[in-house]
């Protein structure tokens, strides 16, 4: 959720984050109290409080009037500079990719919108093989997809795993596996780039998805891969998934726009981006998503450099999206207790303030498309996910936008020539 970063932005230096690669499950609420968010304006979050609740329940009512004026101090479209830039590991406290915690490898086998459609597609793809050869691009600690694999009917699955400590204990997930005859499945330590496998695969599994589709080192994974790992590589049955995406859609972020100047500067987070669960109704979004990044992988991808995901993106502002949003802050707000003269102007402040880009990735795990991994609904809707959704800051405050404008973005991606080479995002918008 969004709280490390909101206190890293209070209090000018960046949170503490997992790497990228370990994606936490955040945590079950859906909305964090505004009220008590305001109400901080005359306090101090630290990590003594342990959840909004409490803030909540220590936090003075009286003050809700004060961060209301200090948040009204937008920028307006014509003066804003509208950009944003960041490395893919801003902000997390371990930039070498692999960093090992269990507890977030299990949320993503646990994620029910992604592991058993996973299956599926695998089940789906081997079905009346019995010599296929597979290997598995991040196999993880329980090594669940190279053993869904081989249970799939898979002659021989190479599971590669970069951390040391997950493929240890990937080597003993597949020991204890009673059903799958011993040596269909072996662990290989390392990166994919350094492996060399003994023949080629028929088929890759390569979840190795960030929260932004490119975010881990994928193309740097999945070039190799064309180049070394598979007898047919410009095949999409060679591939689960066959593309990934990342879609995008502006958005109004209520945090961003109740907390601001001089409490509170979102400036200091210096570009990094703000990660939040994808069912945080904090972030409503502004328009219909759009993709951004469409990444097949049975086609050449491109070189380390700089690389446009998509032709500029034209999004064009909801009228019904903004009062819906507006109606969600209202009702939260009065839900905590907020008279409703002070309610009315933080909901309709904060649904009409521009925050920034909201993405997140969808993975199409199939040929025909059927079978489609989801982080948020097809229409942004917020969802239980194992991946978060990243909301690149455009302006250290939110630019008010009226229904109708339109948000125009151009972006490029600097790609890495090595997978644990960060890429480096950068965005221009413009209102009209």
């Amino acid at each position: 959720g969004p709280l490390g970063a909101s206190e890293a932005a209070f209090r000018g230096s960046p949170a503490g984050s997992p790497s990228p690669r370990v994606r936490t499950l955040c945590a079950c609420h859906k909305m964090p109290s505004l009220l008590a968010l305001l109400a901080c304006s005359g306090a101090i979050l630290t990590p003594a409080h342990r959840s909004r609740r409490e803030v909540l329940q220590t936090a003075a009512l009286p003050v809700l009037v004060a961060p209301v004026a200090a948040a009204n101090a937008v920028t307006s479209p014509s003066s804003a500079s509208l950009q944003a830039s960041w490395t893919a590991t801003a902000g997390f406290s371990d930039a070498s990719f692999i960093r090992f915690d269990e507890g977030a490898y299990k949320a993503m086998v646990d994620d029910e919108r992604r592991t058993p459609l996973f299956e599926k597609a695998i089940r789906q793809r081997l079905a009346g093989t019995s010599d296929a050869v597979v290997v598995d691009l991040g196999t993880g600690p329980f090594a669940v997809l190279a053993l869904s694999a081989a249970r799939a009917g898979a002659r021989k699955v190479y599971a590669i795993e970069a951390s040391p400590e997950a493929a240890r204990l990937a080597r003993k997930a597949v020991s204890q596996a009673t059903d799958v005859p011993a040596g269909v499945v072996e662990v290989i330590e390392g990166f994919s780039t350094a492996a060399t496998l003994p023949e080629k695969a028929d088929l890759a599994v390569a979840e190795i998805v960030g929260s932004i589709a490119s975010e881990e080192g994928l193309h740097a994974t999945i070039r190799d891969a064309q180049a070394r790992l598979l007898k047919r590589p410009f095949e999409e049955s060679s591939w689960i998934p066959c593309r990934c995406q990342t879609a995008a859609a502006p958005a109004s972020y209520a945090l961003h726009y109740a907390l601001g100047p001089p409490q509170f500067d979102w400036g200091k987070l210096g570009g990094e981006p703000v990660r939040l669960n994808c069912r945080d109704e904090t972030l409503e979004l502004m328009s219909d998503p759009l993709l951004w990044e469409d990444i097949s992988f049975a086609e050449p991808l491109p070189p380390p450099g700089v690389w446009r995901p998509s032709p500029p993106l034209r999004f064009d502002i909801s009228a019904a999206r903004i009062d819906a949003n507006e109606k969600v802050y209202y009702d939260e707000l009065r839900r905590e207790g907020a008279k409703e003269e002070e309610a009315r102007a933080v909901a309709g402040g904060a649904a009409h303030g521009l925050s920034g880009v909201a993405l997140w990735p969808r993975l199409v795990l199939d040929p025909k498309g059927d079978i489609v991994v989801e982080s948020r609904g097809p229409r942004g809707e917020g969802q239980k996910s194992h991946w978060q959704t990243v909301l690149a800051l455009l302006a250290p405050r939110p630019v008010p936008v009226a229904a109708g404008s339109v948000l125009q973005l151009e972006a490029t991606v600097k790609l890495g020539a090595a997978v644990d080479v960060p890429p480096v995002y950068e965005l221009q918008a413009r209102v009209a």
